[in-house]
Order: structure tokens, then C-alpha cells, then sequence
């Protein structure tokens, strides 16, 4: 792990996703509940940065993902509402960052809207984020898009460098990630009525884009079937694909008691166990998003909910995989994260999206008889 702080104190690319697998670590590995100096090292480093003038506000790359951190640390009892009491001062920013964001068609959860929202989840408790999410569940249903059949569809962003617009129903960007949203507002009986509604509305259009037929390698097309021109191929990962979408069908499908759904996600997900060639499914690092730890993580939870021995063997060899990776000596600790020529290729990170953070996480995860619910920051616990 790098010890020079990046500007970027989000929790999935930033300094905040470095704290969360240290806190992790500290407790398994060194079987200590209390704060470790490193993690107490980022925070007064991600406070610095937002005193200095940072306002980046996402969760993928900042405040909301610093504020997510920091709640789930009191969760873990390794910090205490004192400690916490400055991100009252930020929520009323972060508040109006994603009402601007959702009103502009940036519901993005790593980059936008959704992401914020899913900081103030956290924040349950207090009365005026109630109020937060309900105005942003108002300017949800009121952007959607309602189809025939009686689905909803939201617009965004397919190309940041060329503006394409269109439909994406993927867990990192797109509809799937509005779904669980709304399974999370279930979960907390909140809205219950609208989020149901809304929730399954937006299912409806998600299976509508099924693609799938004999000999296929995936289910879902990488977008919405109206934005692929016929080409329904999607990777195997966390971030595109049948993976990320149908482990939020099943979440949905448990939350409203909707065996058809359970089933038709249950089918993909089999599927999908039987996908091995790396190459075919653009597997070409170990991390989280797009990599072979993501797939194994994903398969562990969900031999973990549902018992079913298919998806144990699948996340053991994804596993395998994983640590055969283990090679690149001058990597961090053995690995590289993959990015198109362009953007790099294969490079160093220590971030919890795609670098050692996440693997390390998911690693832990893959350890016998330990609860760990930092999956939650990746909407898949």
C-alpha cells in the first residue's frame, strides 16, 4: 500500500477506500478493534483536503464517499458520533449537489446523484436527511421515463467524451444501481409504497432487456437493448453485465417477495458460473469492477444467501484465478489494474474500484465465519 495520499478522498478511486480495508484488515488480520494510526492518518488528511477548498462531492471520488467512510466506521464502533459531527456541516452542501445532479440526468452512483444518496442512507437517523431522500426519490420518479408496458427507463450519459446519450441498465452507472437504491428505501421502510412501485417499474425494464438466446454468452447487453445495434455481448464483472444486474434482480426479488423474479435471476446467475474463459469475458486484472476478485466476491456472497454449492466452486475459481494473477513484480503487492491503451494500460493502484483496497477487501471476505458488510459501498449487501 502506497503511503503518499492522493487529493482524492472518495471511497471507491480515493484515499477513504484505502481506510476501509485497513479497518478491515486491523480487526481480522490483527485482530484489533481500535483505530489504527493509518486510518486516523487519512482522515485528518480528507479533512485537510475539504478545508483547503475541496468540493469534489461524488462518492466514487469524494465527499460523500469520505462521509460514507466515516459512517461506517462508527458502525464498526471505531469512531463515535463526536467524531463525526463535522459532516453535519457538509450534508446540506452534498444535499444540493445531488438535486442538481439528478435534475441535470446524472444519476450516475459512482458520479452523481445516486452516490450521494446512498451516503445519506447512512444517515438515516436524522430527520432532515429523511427529508433529503424524499425529495430525491420525488426527483426520481419525476425524470423517469414511462414506457407501454407500464416500466420506467432513465437517460444518461452512455459516452462522456462523445455525449451519446441512451439507456444504461449496468450496477456501476445505470438502472440497476436505481434499483437498489430503491431496495435499500425498502429495507428501511421508507416510502415503502412509492419505492415498491418505483422499484418494480424499474425491473420491469431491465428484464425487457434481455437478449439472450441459444448459445449466447450473456443475458443482458452491456447497455439497454435500444442503445447496443445488435451487439448483446456483455463482460463478466461487477460493473456491466449479468453479474452486477441480476444480483440486484435476486436482492429485489427477496425484498418483494418475488419468486419469478428469484427465479429468473437464480437462471442467469448459473449461467454465468459457467463462464471461465478470460479472454471471452474481458477479464484481464484481479479487481473489483471488472476483475476476477469482483466475480469471486459476488459468487461468495452469494453461496452465503443462498446456499447453493455452484456458486461456492464458481468463487473458488475465480479465486484461483486471482492469485495466479498474483505476478506483476512491479505492481502493488502483485497486482495491476487493466485500463484501455488510452488511459494507461495496465497500472498501479491502491484503490478500492479496481486496485489492491478492493482485492484485499474481497480477500478478507473469502476468510471462513467473518460478517463483513463493506460490500455495501459496491450495492451488493
Amino acid at each position: 500500500m502506497t503511503n503518499e495520499l492522493s487529493e482524492n478522498i472518495g471511497l471507491h478511486a480515493g484515499s477513504s477506500g484505502i481506510a476501509l480495508f485497513v479497518a478491515y484488515y486491523d480487526r481480522i488480520i490483527r485482530g484489533c478493534a481500535d483505530i489504527s494510526p493509518r486510518i486516523t492518518e487519512i482522515l485528518e488528511h480528507n479533512v485537510d483536503c475539504i478545508n483547503a477548498g475541496s468540493r469534489q462531492h461524488t462518492i466514487c471520488g469524494g465527499i460523500s464517499g469520505f462521509g460514507w467512510l466515516c459512517e461506517h466506521l462508527k458502525k464498526l464502533n471505531m469512531l463515535n458520533r463526536d467524531d463525526i459531527e463535522f459532516l453535519d456541516d457538509l450534508d446540506s452542501f452534498l444535499y444540493r449537489q445531488m438535486i442538481a445532479d439528478i435534475k441535470s440526468e446524472n444519476y450516475d452512483f459512482l458520479h452523481g446523484a445516486l452516490g450521494v444518496a446512498t451516503y445519506f442512507l447512512t444517515r438515516f437517523d436524522k430527520e432532515e436527511v429523511r427529508g433529503y431522500l424524499n425529495d430525491f426519490l420525488f426527483e426520481l420518479e419525476k425524470s423517469g421515463i414511462q414506457c407501454e408496458n407500464g416500466a420506467i427507463k432513465w437517460i444518461s450519459e452512455l459516452d462522456h467524451e462523445t455525449g451519446e446519450k441512451g439507456y444504461n441498465i449496468s450496477l456501476s452507472h445505470g438502472m440497476s444501481s436505481i434499483a437498489a437504491f430503491l431496495i435499500r428505501l425498502c429495507k428501511l421502510n421508507f416510502e415503502t409504497k412509492r419505492a415498491e412501485k418505483l422499484l418494480t417499474q424499474t425491473i420491469t425494464y431491465i428484464l425487457d432487456q434481455i437478449a439472450y438466446t441459444e448459445g449466447s454468452i450473456s443475458y443482458f447487453p452491456s447497455h439497454a437493448k435500444e442503445n447496443c445495434r445488435g451487439n448483446f455481448t456483455s463482460r463478466l464483472g461487477w460493473c456491466y453485465g449479468d453479474l452486477g444486474i441480476a444480483h440486484i434482480l435476486w436482492q429485489a426479488a427477496i425484498v418483494v417477495k418475488n419468486t419469478e423474479w428469484e427465479d429468473t435471476a437464480l437462471k442467469i446467475l448459473l449461467h454465468n458460473a459457467n463462464r471461465r474463459n478470460l479472454q471471452e469475458n474481458f477479464i484481464r486484472d484481479a479487481g473489483l469492477c471488472h476483475g476476477s476478485m469482483g466475480v469471486a466476491h459476488i459468487f461468495r456472497n452469494l453461496y452465503k444467501n443462498t446456499n447453493i454449492d455452484a456458486f461456492n466452486e464458481t468463487a473458488d475459481y475465480w479465486l484461483n484465478v486471482t492469485l495466479q494473477m498474483y505476478k506483476n513484480h512491479d505492481g502493488l503487492d502483485g497486482f495491476k489494474a487493466w485500463h484501455t491503451e488510452k488511459y494507461g494500460g495496465m497500472v498501479k493502484s491502491d484503490s478500492l474500484l479496481d486496485g489492491i483496497a478492493g482485492i484485499g477487501l474481497a480477500l478478507l471476505s473469502s476468510l471462513k465465519n467473518y460478517e463483513m458488510v463493506w460490500d455495501e459501498c459496491i450495492m451488493l449487501s
